[in-house]
């Protein structure tokens, strides 16, 4: 079974907020719990972290707030924990003034070969024939694509491409696990215009959503481009 290396960041941006300056002990402690067990508080932010899970981290700030997970945390994991940590700090910015929401997700999806994977992409998205490239006067090694999206008020933005493990540690992690050879997906999913009433109900289904669509695009490009030589 071909491994995947995933990280995933929510993001929340709103109109800068004084009175978070006012409480920032107050946050500290609802916001910390049995994940967040450490924090350290600075001017105008709080950082979050885990001593069990070393792979967790959260944030918030008089502009801002956020959560991220990287390998092995899941994407399951990711999704039950940035919703919780939403839920925990949902009074504790001024939710009529969000400016932008944003789920990203990156991939790695292990594969046999690079240079298969590169051929693949190559017949699936870049459409030049051999006499084509040839005019280019030069030997093709790598290729990336992104590729940019709306769809009603939700907007997303992918890049990919096969890469190799000198280039993956670049995006992912430093890690001897990371395999030889990998198909990297990212995808950031995000909305930008909110109704000043806007729900805790809206945000949550709009991480679902972000991180659904990640899953669904990340399957359709490596049953693309992943295929057993």
């Amino acid at each position: 079974m071909k491994k995947v290396f995933s990280k995933h960041i929510v993001e929340i941006r709103y109109k800068p907020n004084s009175r978070f300056l006012d409480k920032r002990g107050e946050t500290a402690e609802l916001l910390a719990g049995s994940l967040y067990d450490q924090w350290n508080i600075s001017n105008n932010r709080i950082d979050f972290s885990s001593k069990t899970n070393e792979s967790v981290v959260a944030f918030i700030s008089f502009r801002n707030l956020g959560m991220f997970t990287n390998y092995p945390n899941t994407s399951d994991f990711f999704k039950e924990k940035a919703k919780d940590f939403i839920k925990s700090a949902w009074t504790n910015f001024p939710i009529s003034k969000i400016t932008r929401i944003g789920i990203r997700s990156t991939y790695l999806i292990e594969t046999e070969s690079f240079k298969n994977s590169f051929d693949e992409y190559r017949k699936k998205f870049l459409g030049l024939s051999d006499e084509d490239l040839k005019k280019f006067d030069g030997d093709l090694i790598d290729l990336g694509f992104p590729l940019n999206f709306a769809t009603g008020e939700d907007f997303f933005n992918v890049t990919t491409g096969p890469m190799e493990k000198s280039q993956s540690k670049e995006f992912l992690l430093d890690d001897d696990e990371l395999p030889a050879a990998g198909i990297f997906v990212d995808v950031d999913y995000f909305k930008k215009e909110f109704s000043p009433h806007i729900t805790q109900k809206n945000v949550l289904d709009f991480v679902d959503k972000g991180i659904d669509k990640a899953g669904n695009i990340k399957d359709l490009i490596a049953g693309w481009t992943a295929k057993s030589e």
